[in-house]
């Protein structure tokens, strides 16, 4: 270090400190980075170099020495949260005696003749935690042990780190830009233990988003900040100089030009200014003092008015209805909707109503604009139906036609309308199917017995073009679950579908369902055979249902098995019990087609007391009756079928009214009763 160099740091230090702060790369510093690394913070006992060039620092009014005092490291955008730790830090930095674009193999070629220690000791993590889709926090700061002397105009900067000992664990990734021309570094390390004598490996361009804490070394150096940068006009700004002097009599006068107009608005030390018009100004500062030549600092676009960045969100409240509302950062003047993904304006209107032809995934465009601003778009996948999402980043490939298995524990009171689901697949622009069964209670157990399991119905759908991307199967009518716990098995035929490999059972929840994770059998030969049976797995995907509640939507669908006669179990098929319309429920599988219809407003009691109630004790083994019998209609049909009809008044008092059904089958000489139960489904009457 030569002796200017070294009055300057001890001038530093013992003077009063401005301190001021540069985000590297410029380009990164409202926003989030486009990429993330782990380096320097996960090399155990590696070194590595990073060489940002000059111009991060020129560009942004940083021409004269500076003192560096600190670096932040900044974490990547994702959700998460971390525990923190301590490891060994030794950081050295240095000004490049090479272009950041020719960085050597050679740790000594990257560090010019200033090269000093500027930490060496614990460094220590706090815990914390990241938003995902905002910048996260600069979380990790190393403080020097003595400031770090740099001029711009000398050169680049390097970055020398080595972390002694273990990796700095539980920690986010770290926020970093890989762009060409933006992230304006390269950097090369070694991952050896001890490191290597020269680096092993060089990248292309990319930087850590850093964060450096500095002072300006000598001389007179104008400086602001504001309390604000962006709003709604008017918009009042208060403006606080940071203006750097080594004259020890300090700053003799200010000049302020808010609007970029080249007119003097104020020559107050911390003044306040309105903008009362929509715009983008340029900010100057002039300073004076006894000493130095006056100096002036520009901020280039540094106040912006009436910026839009549009922003929505959406809820569905009818039959494939769905509410659009606008959040835009602030009020817009003007909206613009491609609400079905054909790139032509469907609505003007600030927060419109679709409805849809289905629930397949459709892409929705708002362009907003406010006054004189840009307009900003932003495009969202929107799907008419509430939603469910397990995890869909799927580890494993299912190498055959697979059945996956999950509970599901309806908790909506009113029951759930299932619509359409997405899924992973490896397959890709391939036509599939999709069985549903269903069983009551959990499939543990019982995953590879066909006895409990019942038939729902299938979905289709085309898996997506993009491997790992998700496919959407629609069933040709929503199969309905009344509130409950199911055991759910999904049968893929003509896909290979996709899953997660668990640590333990997850469960995924809202306020309408709640959905354990999960088995896997690979059996080719059927949905419940083999023994080939792997647990816990988790279904990638995301269910999509409606319900009564939201939508006012009616339903009819399965809840409980019945017990087998001499044609098999009798099975319910139904159209929807609509206000104004007739329901009517199909019985199959009645040896005499004579049966007995019971409906009841319960699941869970009748005059038997709990329900299910076990007719055992009548003369029909395994049969089990599922509803209150409050009304009782007698069955009349013929080919083994008969049908129940239930005309609906077009009353709205009606809607969201449960009903249960059971039919009781006449099946002579199968039992001692003489009868069987088929099985039971539940209704909710609505729209």
């Amino acid at each position: 270090m030569s002796r200017l160099q070294a009055l300057l740091i001890a001038a530093a230090v013992s003077a009063p400190v401005f301190a001021q702060t540069l985000v590297v790369p410029s380009a990164a510093a409202a926003v989030d980075g486009n990429s993330s690394t782990g380096y320097p913070l996960d090399i155990a006992n590696g070194r590595l170099i990073y060489i940002y060039d000059s111009t991060h620092f020129t560009n942004n009014g940083v021409n004269f020495p500076i003192l560096i005092s600190q670096i932040s490291y900044r974490a990547n955008a994702t959700t998460t949260t971390w525990t923190g730790a301590t490891s060994t830090l030794t950081m050295d930095l240095s000004t490049a005696p090479i272009d950041f674009t020719t960085i050597s193999t050679t740790w000594a070629a990257n560090h010019g003749n200033d090269l000093t220690n500027v930490y060496n000791g614990p460094f220590t993590i706090a815990a914390g935690a990241s938003t995902a889709g905002v910048p996260g926090p600069f979380y990790a700061t190393v403080t020097f042990s003595q400031p770090f002397l740099y001029d711009p105009s000398l050169g680049d900067l390097t970055i020398d780190t080595m972390i002694i000992g273990s990796t700095i664990a539980n920690t986010p990734t770290l926020d970093a830009v890989s762009t060409t021309g933006t992230a304006n570094a390269r950097r090369v390390y070694s991952l050896t233990n001890p490191p290597a004598a020269t680096a092993t490996s060089i990248a292309g361009e990319i930087a850590n988003v850093l964060e450096f804490t500095y002072t300006p070394a000598s001389g007179l150096y104008a400086g602001f900040t504001a309390d604000v940068t962006g709003g709604v006009s008017p918009l009042a700004v208060n403006f606080t100089d940071s203006t750097f002097t080594s004259d020890p009599n300090g700053i003799t006068s200010w000049a302020w030009d808010f609007d970029g107009d080249s007119v003097i608005d104020s020559n107050l030390q911390n003044p306040s200014f309105v903008y009362a018009n929509c715009g983008t100004y340029n900010v100057s500062l002039t300073v004076t003092d006894g000493t130095h030549a006056p100096n002036t600092h520009t901020k280039t676009a540094y106040i912006t008015t009436d910026a839009i960045a549009a922003n929505f969100t959406y809820q569905v409240i009818g039959p494939l209805t769905v509410q659009f509302t606008d959040t835009s950062n602030v009020p817009a003047t003007s909206w613009a909707w491609d609400l079905d993904g054909d790139n032509l304006i469907d609505s003007t209107a600030q927060n419109p109503a679709w409805v849809y032809p289905n629930t397949l995934p459709v892409n929705v465009t708002l362009t907003a604009t406010r006054l004189c601003s840009a307009p900003s778009v932003l495009t969202k996948q929107v799907v008419a139906a509430q939603q469910l999402t397990t995890v869909l980043v799927a580890n494993n490939s299912v190498g055959v036609p697979a059945t996956l298995y999950y509970d599901l524990n309806v908790l909506n009171p009113n029951g759930v309308l299932i619509s359409s689901f997405d899924s992973v697949s490896t397959t890709l622009s391939t036509p599939f199917t999709v069985d549903w069964y269903v069983m009551t209670g959990s499939y543990v157990g019982s995953a590879l017995t066909p006895a409990p399991w019942t038939f729902v119905g299938q979905a289709s759908g085309t898996s997506n073009a993009v491997s790992g991307a998700p496919s959407n199967a629609a069933f040709a009518q929503p199969i309905y679950l009344p509130a409950g716990s199911y055991g759910i098995a999904m049968r893929y035929v003509g896909i290979t579908a996709r899953y997660v490999s668990l640590t333990a059972l997850t469960t995924y929840g809202n306020g309408d369902l709640s959905l354990t994770a999960g088995a896997a059998s690979l059996s080719t030969a059927g949905p419940f055979t083999g023994t080939n049976l792997n647990s816990p797995r988790g279904w990638c995907g995301t269910l999509y249902y409606s319900t009564h509640n939201i939508t006012g939507e009616a339903g009819y669908g399965f809840f409980a098995p019945g017990c087998a006669g001499s044609l098999g179990t009798p099975h319910f098929t139904a159209n929807r019990p609509q206000l104004g319309t007739t329901l009517t429920v199909n019985v199959s599988n009645m040896p005499t087609s004579i049966g007995v219809m019971m409906t009841g407003f319960s699941n869970t009691n009748s005059v038997f007391g709990a329900l299910p109630f076990d007719v055992t004790v009548y003369g029909a083994p395994g049969c089990f009756g599922r509803v209150s019998t409050d009304v009782t209609t007698l069955l009349l049909g013929a080919g083994n079928t008969a049908a129940w009809n239930f005309v609906i008044p077009n009353d709205p008092g009606l809607s969201g009214l449960p009903l249960y059904n059971q039919a009781l089958v006449l099946d002579p000489g199968f039992n001692a009763l003489g009868a069987v139960l088929s099985d039971a489904a539940g209704m909710i009457v609505g729209n």
